[in-house]
């Protein structure tokens, strides 16, 4: 690290924090804290919500993909793309019919309060688990560029998104997911060009290295229930997954609240769902690059941490080593960027989440705003630091972060589709029993199997499993308990 890099990132930092102070005048009420006074346009909430969904699990899980094997991540932006479409139109038009401020108050109103707590526990557990995984993602990084144990890393990343969280609420969450969404996406394109002028057959050698490789190759349409590299199944999970993410989680559709109607919600979450694509195809793209760097120009360390299928290693690796001076911090710069816009908007979507769904707003005092909130953002910060700690030694962190996510949004997204569609068929105490029962239902199938010498399930079914076991469940035992219910 040099002079330079120290600036470059200094100065990253510098505005980012800058934005989150200047939008703290603005905030005066627990609206304008945590839905942006609803008055934020669709492009900068698309842009928002784009780059949180990236993370750090793109900057370094993505071309780690492509270096362990192909393109075939990107035929799973068919699914998720199907995803942002239906939850634009079947879920964005209900929160705004009834104004709501999270989505698990929409639970309460369309069945009862106590599917409204449990769905705001499951977000929260679930939130808690698939943010430390992008945390754990980003301090892998962060302790290869600057020789830094993880939990230091994983620390001082925590604390830098919390910081500036603390300013602004939501509002500074978008407008610095904006900016950090040009410099992530920046950080792709200098990798790729970098690459290319360094190569003696410029960029036509890294097309050739990687067509060589198969590296090129999108499509796998053999059917494997197993396997969520291949079209079908990875499609299935995608879309489930997506609908669950989009529609069920806070974190997510926080966002989509903050606009000041339904129209601009709707073109803000289609947006932010098809450019997907595009960082999907950059990182890929950068993966096979460096690849090619590294075929051209061997080195012992990167042929290690292959050999060790420590893939995600690699980038950070290119990043420190090859790239000069200016660069490398422009670089360190992006994937800290790509860490805070996930990071952000999880603490703010967490701590919105428990502050409107678990009763603190009766804590406050019925006060207007008081520092209730920016506690827990602080706490929040807190927990994910913790997991975040016994996440980091996984070999694959994007799969990982994915498969994890599995377990719990399965039900999450039952308790959505039951409240969206059947409300009258399932009460509030049977919700209940469905949700936390389908945890330990998908643990069971994917880790054990269900029995009678079957096999486990894999694990991209899990969110499959969880919402059918959800809304049959509750369906059934709302049928039960009114049959038994005394005339």
């Amino acid at each position: 690290m040099t002079t330079l890099d120290w600036l470059v990132i200094a100065a990253y930092g510098i505005l980012v924090l800058a934005l989150g102070v200047a939008t703290r005048s603005r905030v005066n009420t627990d609206t304008d804290y945590f839905l942006a006074g609803r008055q934020e346009g669709w492009a900068p909430v698309a842009a928002s919500t784009w780059a949180t969904k990236l993370s750090a699990l793109t900057f370094i899980g993505v071309p780690g993909a492509a270096m362990a094997g192909n393109f075939a991540y990107v035929q799973l932006w068919f699914g998720s793309f199907l995803a942002a479409y239906l939850v634009a139109t079947l879920f964005i038009p209900e929160f705004y019919r009834l104004r709501v401020s999270t989505v698990y108050e929409y639970l309460g109103l369309r069945i009862g309060p106590a599917t409204r707590t449990s769905g705001t526990t499951v977000f929260i557990i679930s939130r808690c688990l698939a943010s430390a995984v992008r945390l754990a993602g980003c301090a892998i990084a962060v302790s290869v560029f600057f020789d830094l144990s993880l939990v230091t890393a994983i620390v001082l990343i925590a604390g830098i998104a919390a910081a500036y969280v603390l300013t602004g609420g939501l509002r500074a969450v978008i407008w610095t997911d904006t900016l950090q969404l040009a410099l992530f996406l920046s950080g792709a394109v200098i990798a790729i060009c970098f690459v290319g002028q360094a190569l003696p057959g410029g960029f036509a050698q890294i097309a050739e290295t990687g067509a060589e490789a198969d590296k090129f190759r999108i499509f796998d349409f053999s059917f494997d229930i197993a396997d969520p590299t291949t079209f079908w199944t990875g499609n299935l999970f995608a879309a489930v997954l997506g609908l669950a993410t989009g529609g069920a989680d806070q974190d997510i559709a926080q966002r989509a609240l903050a606009c000041p109607n339904k129209r601009q919600a709707r073109i803000a979450v289609i947006t932010a769902g098809a450019a997907d694509l595009i960082s999907t195809f950059l990182f890929l793209t950068a993966g096979v690059a460096v690849f090619a760097y590294y075929q051209a120009f061997p080195h012992e360390a990167v042929t290690q941490l292959m050999a060790d299928s420590r893939h995600d290693y690699v980038f950070p690796h290119f990043i420190r080593h090859e790239l000069p001076a200016g660069l490398r911090g422009l670089l360190i710069a992006a994937l800290l960027a790509a860490a805070m816009s996930s990071l952000d908007s999880a603490l703010s979507g967490l701590a919105s989440s428990a502050y409107f769904d678990l009763g603190l707003t009766r804590a406050n005092g019925n006060k207007p705003f008081a520092n209730g909130p920016r506690i827990l953002v602080v706490v929040f910060a807190v927990i994910l630091a913790l997991i975040a700690i016994g996440f980091g030694q996984q070999p694959s962190i994007l799969w990982f972060g994915l498969k994890i996510m599995g377990y719990t949004y399965g039900g999450l997204l039952g308790l959505f589709l039951i409240a969206l569609f059947v409300p009258r068929l399932a009460d509030d105490i049977s919700c209940v029993v469905a949700v936390f029962t389908s945890i330990a239902v998908v643990l069971i199938a994917t880790q054990w199997g269900i029995g009678f010498g079957f096999q486990p399930i894999a694990w991209p079914w899990a969110v499959v499993i969880g919402a059918a076991w959800t809304c049959a469940t509750a369906i059934a035992l709302t049928g039960v308990r009114r049959r038994l219910a005394p005339a």
